[in-house]
C-alpha cells in the first residue's frame, strides 16, 4: 500500500470514529437523530480535515484542539440539522434561543448529559487517532497470522509414495530342461545293494 492510499486510509477512519462516535452519543444524551445529510455533510468535512492532517505529526496538544473544535462542531451541525426541526422545548432540552447560541459558542446547556457525551465521543476519538498505528499494525498481524493457518489448514500434506511397481521379469527365450532331469535322478541314494 503506498502512501497516500494509507493517509487516505487513515483520514476515513479518523472521520468515521469521529463522526459515529459523536452521532451515537448524541443520541445517547437525548439528543434527537439528525437528518442525513446533518450526517453526511460533517462526515465529508471531517474526511477533508483529516485527510490534510493525516501523516503530519500532531502533538497532543493540538490533537486535542482538534478533537474539541471537531465535536462542538458536530453537536452543532446535529442540533441544527435534527430530523424534527426544534420547537419551544427544542432539542434535548435546548430552546431555539440555545441552539443560535451553539452556533456563535455562547449558548450553555441546560443539563450536563450533552457535554458529558461528547466529552466521552471527543476521548473515544483522541484515544483511537492516537492509538490507530498500533491497532493497526497489531490487527495486520493478526489477519497474516489467521491467514496463514487458514492456508496451512488447506494445503494438501505430501504426496504419499506409490507402492514399487512389481518388477517385470522377461519370460525365458527357451523352456528349460528340468523336468527329464529330475527324473532321471534315481530316487532311492542309499548304499548299493551287494554292501
Amino acid at each position: 500500500m503506498n502512501e497516500g492510499t494509507s493517509r487516505l486510509g487513515r483520514a476515513a477512519g479518523a472521520a468515521m470514529l469521529s463522526t459515529f462516535s459523536a452521532l451515537a452519543l448524541h443520541m445517547l444524551a437525548g439528543g434527537t437523530a439528525p437528518a442525513l445529510l446533518a450526517v453526511l455533510a460533517p462526515l465529508g468535512a471531517s474526511f477533508a480535515v483529516a485527510a490534510q492532517l493525516a501523516g503530519r505529526p500532531l502533538g497532543r496538544w493540538r490533537l486535542a484542539l482538534v478533537v474539541g473544535a471537531s465535536q462542538a462542531a458536530l453537536h452543532t451541525t446535529f442540533s441544527l440539522g435534527a430530523a424534527d426541526a426544534p420547537g419551544a422545548t427544542g432539542h434535548a432540552g435546548h430552546d431555539a434561543a440555545a441552539l443560535a447560541g451553539a452556533l456563535d459558542g455562547t449558548g450553555v446547556h441546560a443539563h450536563a448529559a450533552m457535554p458529558l457525551a461528547h466529552l466521552v465521543a471527543g476521548t473515544i476519538t483522541y484515544l483511537g487517532i492516537r492509538a490507530a498505528g498500533t491497532v493497526l499494525a497489531a490487527a495486520s498481524r493478526i489477519v497474516a497470522l489467521a491467514l496463514d493457518a487458514l492456508l496451512a489448514s488447506l494445503r494438501l500434506g505430501p504426496v504419499p509414495a506409490l507402492a514399487p511397481a512389481p518388477r517385470l521379469v522377461p519370460a525365458p527365450t527357451r523352456a528349460f530342461a528340468t523336468l527329464p532331469l529330475v527324473l532321471a535322478v534315481p530316487s532311492g541314494r542309499g548304499p548299493p545293494v551287494t554292501a
